[in-house]
């Protein structure tokens, strides 16, 4: 089980990896042809439909992922979902019909817009859940890259023929719904048979999902209910130069902790259910060990290389801003990482996904009444404040509910002293190049924080890589 996790990592950082930069690529073109207004209006299409697939279809999403019935039901299995996610689709219909008749400003064609980026992105996330349930890396790298590189040029072309931020939202929905297309044939097919629908299998997706609707709902208003106070006041330039310092951060950091979890979620499951509770327990903290390894000195590697990274990667009007917000963010991305792939685990794999309603409750409300009371004195230095300080207080108490419910989780207290040590000696590394500019010496700086970094940590985990060294060389005597 241990190498597994380290081979499923190098294979998601593939297929993660190679989206990332194209993403990159995507913030520095759109920052360079897009005003930061026409940027807050696709930042705020993307936060309503985040609320959306919250509330409707995240639950499903999850549960399939966690609940794997594909060889024991076949096709049946594959029409419940369907059917099950057609349903979603027509009740959240039937809810934006209804706000476009009773809401102020809501016309039709910005919920349409909503719903139509909502519905695209549980469809794409659901044939991802799949995949992951299935460990299956590759194909989830090729349907991962063939979103980024096909929203990437279709957005782009749009935004160029003058359809501003919503060109980039339809070609964001052009990526999404090509990249899954031929998966969608083959497994889902265009027939609808409503006989073959598993009436308890839905109520196995519901048991375990829905109590996740809540707790799904309140972390997207940590993360993206700034995007609407913003909006309301400070306008929609001030969202759009909030959001693509966010986005550019958040991308950055928070997609290494994402690629572990990929990789490391499903081993956890299969420990649980192949070796009981404590082997599970076991593979989680191993999980977390590689979330800090991975996590913290890419946090502080971005926040040291942050004026470089504003200069290079955006546009003149969005560069002041970031420079500023980029520490909060990164800092915010990470607690995050460790609150959803570390500390949830833990509830996610024993079923007491009920549980994580009460810190994200806390969480949110913090985070709403704080960025209302930092934003008129601070800005949005306030709301990127409130944000850290909201993730803060969610791992804060659901580290005591699972101390007040004798719930196991056993953090790698030792390792993570250890990536303290190869953090402090990366940083220490880095500062006599501090103040250095261009291209080059960014890239000095990247290769010398890696390699110290790196040649701390190995150095402190030297008896066990010699003995998984040793472990796979008797491996290999014995199969010859």
């Amino acid at each position: 089980m241990n190498s597994l996790l380290p081979k499923h990592a190098f294979a998601y950082l593939l297929s993660h990896g190679i989206p990332a930069i194209v993403g990159f690529v995507g913030i520095a073109i759109y920052s360079r042809l897009l005003t930061p207004e026409e940027y807050g209006y696709y930042a705020f299409i993307f936060a309503s439909a985040a609320i959306v697939n919250a509330v409707l279809f995240e639950w499903l999403k999850v549960s399939v992922l966690r609940i794997q019935k594909q060889q024991e039901l076949g096709s049946s299995y594959f029409m419940t979902i369907k059917l099950a996610f057609l349903s979603l689709m027509l009740i959240s219909a039937l809810f934006g019909l209804v706000i476009t008749l009773i809401a102020a400003g809501a016309t039709l064609a910005v919920v349409f817009t909503v719903l139509l980026l909502a519905w695209s992105q549980s469809w794409y996330q659901l044939h991802l859940s799949l995949l992951r349930s299935e460990l299956n890396p590759l194909g989830y790298g090729k349907v991962a890259f063939a979103r980024s590189v096909i929203g990437l040029l279709s957005a782009t072309i749009l935004i160029y023929f003058d359809f501003g931020g919503t060109g980039l939202v339809i070609g964001f929905i052009i990526g999404l719904l090509l990249s899954v297309f031929p998966m969608s044939i083959r497994r889902f097919g265009l027939n609808m048979t409503p006989s073959a629908c598993n009436i308890s299998l839905v109520k196995q997706f519901a048991s375990y999902g829905l109590p996740l609707t809540i707790t799904l709902l309140l972390g997207i208003v940590i993360h993206q209910s700034d995007r609407f106070i913003i909006t309301a006041m400070l306008g929609m330039e001030a969202t759009g130069s909030y959001a693509i310092a966010y986005d550019l951060t958040e991308q950055t950091i928070f997609t290494c902790m994402l690629i572990i979890n990929l990789a490391a979620f499903p081993l956890a499951i299969r420990a649980f259910e192949q070796k009981g509770e404590r082997a599970a327990h076991q593979q989680i903290k191993r999980n977390t060990e590689m979330l800090l390894a991975v996590g913290l000195p890419a946090t502080i590697g971005f926040v040291m290389t942050k004026d470089f990274i504003t200069s290079f990667f955006l546009g003149h009007a969005f560069q002041e801003t970031a420079r500023t917000l980029m520490p909060y963010i990164a800092i915010g991305a990470f607690l995050k990482g460790i609150k959803l792939y570390a500390i949830d685990t833990v509830f996610h794999l024993t079923k007491q996904t009920k549980l994580q309603i009460i810190p994200v409750i806390f969480a949110a409300v913090v985070n709403v009444a704080l960025t209302i009371i930092l934003i008129p004195p601070y800005g949005l230095e306030g709301a990127a404040i409130a944000t850290v300080l909201a993730y803060a207080i969610a791992i804060t108490v659901s580290w005591l509910l699972l101390v007040i419910q004798r719930i196991p989780y056993f953090f790698p207290f030792k390792e993570f002293v250890k990536v303290l040590l190869a953090s402090a000696t990366m940083i220490v590394s880095i500062l006599p190049f501090y103040d250095e500019s261009g291209l080059v010496m960014f890239l000095t700086r990247v290769f010398i924080g890696i390699f110290s970094y790196s040649l701390v940590y190995v150095a402190l985990h030297y008896h066990q890589l010699k003995a998984f060294i040793e472990n796979r060389s008797e491996r290999k005597k014995r199969i010859c």
